[in-house]
C-alpha cells in the first residue's frame, strides 16, 4: 500500500478519532450506568482512573516519542485505545471498566503531543498551523456522523457503539503501520537511547524548554486553567438543563432528548464556522493574529459559562452552550499550532506532553472540587465557580505577548541548520 501525505494522514486521523470517540462516548455513560450498574461514585472513580493514567504517562510517552519514533508511538497509541474499549464492551463489570480506562488513557498519552510533533516534523511548524484547523473541521463533522450512528446502533445491543469504535481504532493502527511516513523525525541513536538515563535527559529537555521560555510557560498554565474549570462544566451542564429549565415543545412534544441532539449540532456547526474563520484569517500562521484570537476565545468562554450559570431562559442558555463549544473547538488546534512553532523538534513531543498533563491534573483537582461546590451549594454557584478558575487566562496571554516572536525565529532557525 502506498504512502499517503503527512497531511493526508493527519486529516484521516483526526476524523477517524472524533468518528470512533462519538461512536463510544455518545452512549458509554448510559452503558457504564444501565449495563454495568456504576453507582455514582464509581462513576467518578472511572473518571479519576482516566486522568490519574494521563497524568502519571503523558511525559514519560512523550519521552518515548521524542527518542525512538513519533510514528510507532502513535500507531501503539492507536491500538491501546482499541484494546481499551473492546475490554470495556465486552465484559459490564466494574474491574473491566476501570481497566479499560488504564488501556485506553495510556494510548491517548502515546498518541498526545506524538501526533502533533510528527506533523510539524514531516511539513514544517509553520505549514502546520493550517493543517490543525482544517483538521479540527473534519473531525467536529465526523463526530456529528458517529454520533448520529451511535444512538442508531445503541438501539439493538447497547455496547455494540463501543466495540465497534474500538475495532475501528485498531483497523486505523494497522493502516496507519502501512500508509504512515516518517522522513522528518532523526531518533537518538542506539548508544543513545539504550539506557534511562537518555529518557529521563529528554524529560528534562524538555522540562528546561518549557521553563527557560516565557510563551510555553504560558501556554502550561492556560493548559492547566482549561482543566481546572473543564471538569466541572463537563460534568454539570446536563444536569443543570435538567434541573432549572422548561425545555420548549418541539414540533407539539417535549423530547429532552431531542433537545439534547440540537445543542449537540448547533454545537458542532458553530466549531466548524469559528475553525474555518481562524484559518481563512489565517490565525495560526501570525503571532499577533494568533494571541488576538486566544485572548478573544478566552474572554468570550468564561462570559458565556457566567451566562449559562444565571440565566433562566431556555434560548439564552442555548446561544451559552453553543458559544462555550465554539471556544472549546477552536482554542485547542490554535494552541498546538503556538506550541509546536515555538518548540524545537527534539523536545517537541516531550513539551506538548506537558502541556497535556497539565490539563490533567487540573481536571483532577478542579473537577471534584467544582462537584463538592455544587453538592452543598447549587449548580449555578459551582458554574460561577469554574468560570472564576478561568479569570487568570487573560493574565497570562498579557504576558505571552512579550518575547515569544524572538524564540520563534531563533526556533526556526536551528532546525533549519
Amino acid at each position: 500500500m502506498p504512502k499517503h501525505s503527512p497531511t493526508d494522514i493527519f486529516v484521516i486521523i483526526s476524523g477517524g478519532r472524533a468518528f470512533f470517540n462519538a461512536l463510544v462516548f455518545t452512549i458509554n455513560l448510559v452503558y457504564q450506568v444501565e449495563t454495568v450498574g456504576l453507582n455514582p461514585l464509581q462513576l467518578v472513580l472511572v473518571g479519576t482512573v482516566l486522568e490519574v493514567t494521563a497524568v502519571l504517562f503523558e511525559v514519560p510517552t512523550g519521552t518515548v516519542a521524542d527518542l525512538y519514533s513519533r510514528r510507532l508511538s502513535v500507531i501503539v497509541g492507536m491500538a491501546l485505545i482499541g484494546c481499551g474499549f473492546l475490554l470495556e464492551g465486552s465484559i459490564p463489570r466494574f474491574w473491566a471498566v476501570l481497566s479499560a480506562q488504564v488501556l485506553w488513557g495510556t494510548g491517548y498519552t502515546f498518541i498526545s503531543g506524538a501526533l502533533q510533533a510528527w506533523l510539524a516534523d514531516e511539513i514544517g511548524a509553520d505549514a502546520a498551523g493550517p493543517v490543525f484547523l482544517r483538521s479540527s473541521q473534519v473531525g467536529l463533522a465526523a463526530g456529528l456522523v458517529g454520533t448520529g450512528l451511535s444512538a442508531w446502533l445503541a438501539r439493538g445491543w447497547l455496547q455494540l457503539p463501543i466495540l465497534a469504535g474500538g475495532a475501528f481504532y485498531i483497523v486505523l493502527a494497522a493502516y496507519l503501520a502501512l500508509t504512515m511516513p516518517e522522513r522528518g523525525f532523526r531518533p537518538a541513536s542506539a548508544a543513545e537511547r539504550d539506557t534511562w538515563k537518555r529518557m529521563v535527559a529528554t524529560a528534562g529537555a524538555g522540562l528546561h524548554a518549557v521553563r527557560s521560555h516565557p510563551a510555553l510557560r504560558i501556554l502550561v498554565g492556560l493548559s492547566l486553567v482549561t482543566g481546572l474549570y473543564s471538569e466541572g462544566y463537563e460534568r454539570l451542564w446536563t444536569p443543570h438543563l435538567l434541573q432549572n429549565f422548561s425545555f420548549p415543545l418541539f414540533f407539539g412534544q417535549v423530547d429532552h432528548v431531542i433537545w439534547f441532539g440540537v445543542i449537540g449540532v448547533g454545537a458542532t456547526t458553530a466549531g466548524i464556522a469559528a475553525t474555518e474563520l481562524a484559518r481563512r484569517g489565517k490565525a495560526a500562521e501570525v503571532h499577533a493574529r494568533l494571541v488576538a484570537w486566544l485572548t478573544l476565545l478566552y474572554a468570550l468562554l468564561p462570559a458565556s459559562l457566567l451566562l449559562l450559570a444565571w440565566t433562566r431562559a431556555f434560548w439564552f442558555a442555548l446561544l451559552a452552550l453553543w458559544l462555550i463549544n465554539l471556544c472549546r473547538s477552536t482554542l485547542g488546534p490554535l494552541e498546538n499550532a503556538w506550541i509546536v512553532r515555538i518548540t524545537p523538534s527534539a523536545q517537541r513531543a516531550t513539551v506538548i506532553s506537558l502541556w497535556g498533563q497539565a490539563n490533567s491534573t487540573g481536571q483532577v483537582v478542579g473537577g471534584p472540587f467544582v462537584g463538592w461546590i455544587g453538592t452543598i451549594t447549587r449548580i449555578p454557584v459551582a458554574l460561577t465557580v469554574s468560570m472564576m478558575m478561568m479569570l487568570p487566562a487573560q493574565w497570562l496571554l498579557f504576558a505571552a505577548r512579550r518575547g515569544e516572536a524572538p524564540h520563534a525565529r531563533a526556533v526556526q532557525s536551528e532546525e533549519k541548520l
